[in-house]
């Protein structure tokens, strides 16, 4: 190799501090975008386990993206059946790109059309589908229900003498607990701990 004068070297010094500033922001930006990842899965997934499952369309249409990207659940109403989500539905290398454009806030959104009916903030007259009598998830309530009046999910009548004719799968005010209960600040803090820790390829 030819020797370098003193600004040819200077010049080779900073090439190499650029390219190793290049790799660490790389590497950060991957671990990141892992931490990210896990999370997201974790909590979509204990999303779908806490929540209401009929025919489980409403589990099945938890959606991660960017804040105000466009949220279209790939899986919304494909099966019968609680979701199981897994790296497929929250791709590493978007998380990156998010990352990359300067895009640091993200949020989970459910797609399916009676989202705010399962969270409980909507009230809505309930009657099983024709096709799916009996719900995919053991109910945790038992009722008479309000088949006349629009009401609350979990607002189940208990009239004495009367046969019980409604059931609920999810317990009162259950997204307000996964909020404020502590199970989304653990699942942040195991998503990120794992992608830390893991290897960066």
């Amino acid at each position: 190799m030819a020797r370098m004068n003193p600004r040819q070297a200077a010049a080779y010094e900073r090439a190499k501090q650029r390219a190793f500033a290049k790799d660490l922001e790389r590497d950060a930006r991957r671990k990141l975008a892992r931490g990210i990842q896990e999370f997201a899965i974790r909590s979509m997934n204990n999303l779908a386990e806490a929540g209401p499952a009929w025919t489980g369309e409403f589990s099945q249409s938890w959606v991660f993206t960017a804040e105000g990207g466009s949220a279209q659940s790939p899986t919304a109403g494909a099966k019968i059946g609680i979701g199981k989500y897994n790296r497929n539905d929250v791709p590493v290398r978007q998380v990156e790109q998010y990352l990359k454009q300067g895009r640091s806030r993200f949020q989970l959104v459910n797609t399916s059309e009676h989202a705010a009916i399962a969270i409980d903030e909507q009230e809505s007259m309930f009657a099983p589908p024709p096709d799916q009598p009996d719900p995919v998830k053991i109910p945790v309530k038992f009722g008479t229900g309000r088949p006349d009046q629009e009401h609350l999910r979990w607002q189940l009548g208990n009239r004495e003498g009367e046969e019980i004719t409604s059931q609920i799968t999810a317990e009162q005010d259950w997204f307000t607990t996964y909020l404020k209960g502590g199970q989304l600040q653990r699942d942040l803090g195991d998503g990120v701990r794992l992608g830390f820790s893991e290897n960066v390829s």
